[in-house]
């Protein structure tokens, strides 16, 4: 069963029933449909939390976004799910 929360005008889907969240963030060219298979492993154990960044979807918008805006993105979806505590960060494709 998943859940799915606004955030900064985010799709934030967030599956599992774990005490520990693990935040997973897709690189380039990707959308939140990378993390499907890592989720269906992960769910039972932890709370699996998956978006798109902004632009990455064919019918978003396709702007230009800075290095500052995802950051700041990624910390708001961070702060929405994180009930004040530590989350894992789980990265494809940041270099």
């Amino acid at each position: 069963m998943s859940n799915i929360i606004k955030v900064d005008d985010l799709d934030v889907i967030i599956e599992g029933r774990g005490e520990e969240t693990i935040v997973m963030i897709h690189g380039w060219p990707d959308t939140y449909r990378l993390w499907d298979n890592q989720v269906e492993v992960l769910k039972d154990k932890y709370r699996c939390v998956r978006f798109t960044l902004p632009g990455y979807e064919l019918d978003s918008d396709r702007r230009m976004y800075s290095l500052e805006d995802i950051i700041a993105k990624i910390n708001s979806v961070v702060d929405a799910v994180s009930d004040g505590k530590p989350v894992t960060l789980l990265l494809h494709d940041w270099g």
